[in-house]
């Protein structure tokens, strides 16, 4: 079959043109920045300003399938709903009766419908809507939640799941997440099939379940141990989707939730021939999963109590400690008394540019630096320091630990020419 695949860079589609190309199938993938490839043939085209059916028609020629992947779960300066989810697929769809394309598969989402609670949903169902009047050979596959480790959404999920405490959140319904795996399956299936069936599909998971029991189930396949569940209110649900700016929890997500994302999993296991697998991380990527899943609040929270230290550091200096005793002590280390407060307050004014730095994710081998080069100079000069027994300096030694890890992280190797 030869394919015209939409959405092939994103992660349901990068997935399936991998295995679609593994099955035999020949593939052309439309995309903005089509480059060069071997394996299947790139058209360099803006999906979202095809909104006529004359703007498809050079695209469909020696098409036997179309597989829609295209979509957004939140609008921006230059992508919308109307423009992604309902004109340019109804373009696509008319084009394609005009060009005998007669096949089409439309990947939405479980919950789709014109009349859904939130813009999201009603754009998916609006273009559903569209196919199913249409007089192609159709298939819509609605996903659920879809687990995937290379997702943005489930590496949020996963890394929540880490977490010491989970949140409950009172009120919302049950959701199904899928297996990525199990969703290509399907699709895989659906391409090699000679004729759609005219169907809805839904891809969902074994079992219905609270959120919170999905992140536990999480945290066991990654090899932790069960965690307390925290309550959360809804009124405290509304009040954090409006307050987290660029979050997973929005007022439209959360509607998305209380509505419910479950449905019977019997349709979606006779297609795939055996029970859908559980959403979770395998064997293979457990540990790979639960670092990155860890590591994701972890470094965020070393990089705050550096700049806390650096921001400590300066307020202490300034307003708590006896000016007198820091003049000594910068005397002890053979600065000239003339040039003693000029070094003290460039020193509050270091540290706290420093604790900015930090919280830009910036400067790391400046600190570094300086954190090594003062740590050698006051042991040197103030070996009480060193020997103290709260150990003042040897307290540096994690924190140099720290600089050197975010500034191996921050390093981007260079390009291969």
């Amino acid at each position: 079959m030869n394919i015209l695949l939409l959405g092939g860079s994103g992660l349901i589609g990068s997935r399936l043109s991998k295995a679609l190309l593994a099955a035999g199938h020949s593939l052309t993938l439309l995309s903005r920045h089509a480059g060069c490839a071997a394996d299947y043939t790139p058209i360099q085209a803006d999906f979202a300003a095809l909104q006529s059916p004359n703007d498809w028609l050079p695209h469909l020629a020696g098409i036997d399938i179309v597989i829609n992947a295209v979509g957004i779960f939140a609008e921006s300066a230059r992508q919308n709903f109307a423009d992604i989810h309902c004109a340019a697929p109804q373009a696509l769809f008319s084009a394609c009766e005009l060009a005998g394309v007669r096949r089409v598969i439309q990947i939405s989402a479980l919950g789709a419908a014109p009349d859904a609670p939130t813009a999201y949903w009603r754009s998916k169902g609006i273009a559903d809507a569209s196919l199913a009047e249409s007089n192609l050979d159709w298939t819509i596959v609605r996903p659920s939640l879809i687990y995937a480790p290379e997702g943005a959404s489930c590496r949020v999920f996963c890394s929540l799941a880490t977490l010491p405490c989970l949140a409950h959140l009172s009120g919302a319904a049950d959701v199904q997440p899928v297996h990525i795996d199990d969703l290509i399956t399907l699709l895989i299936k659906l391409a090699a099939q000679p004729m759609a069936s005219k169907q809805v599909i839904n891809a969902v998971g074994p079992t219905a379940m609270p959120l919170s029991h999905w992140w536990q189930s999480l945290r066991q396949a990654m090899g932790l141990a069960p965690t307390f569940i925290i309550p959360i209110a809804p009124w405290l649900q509304n009040l954090m989707a409006r307050c987290l700016a660029n979050s997973l929890l929005t007022p439209d997500s959360l509607s998305m939730l209380r509505s419910g994302n479950s449905t019977d999993a019997r349709p979606f296991a006779t297609l795939l021939d055996r029970a859908p697998q559980p959403a979770l991380p395998t064997q293979q990527d457990k540990i790979e999963v639960r670092r990155h899943a860890q590591l994701s609040w972890l470094l965020p929270l070393l990089q705050l109590s550096i700049a806390l230290v650096w921001f400590g550091t300066a307020a202490v200096s300034l307003w708590a400690w006896p000016r007198a005793e820091s003049y000594a002590l910068l005397g002890k280390t053979g600065i000239p008394s003339a040039w003693q407060p000029l070094l003290f307050y460039g020193s509050v004014a270091m540290d706290t540019l420093f604790g900015v730095l930090c919280l830009l994710g910036k400067g790391w081998r400046l600190q570094l630096c300086l954190v090594l080069t003062y740590s050698i100079i006051i042991a040197c000069k103030l070996p009480e320091f060193l020997w103290h027994p709260f150990g003042p300096l040897l307290k540096n030694l994690p924190i140099l630990a720290l600089l050197s890890l975010f500034d191996q992280l921050a390093h981007k190797p260079s390009a291969r020419h």
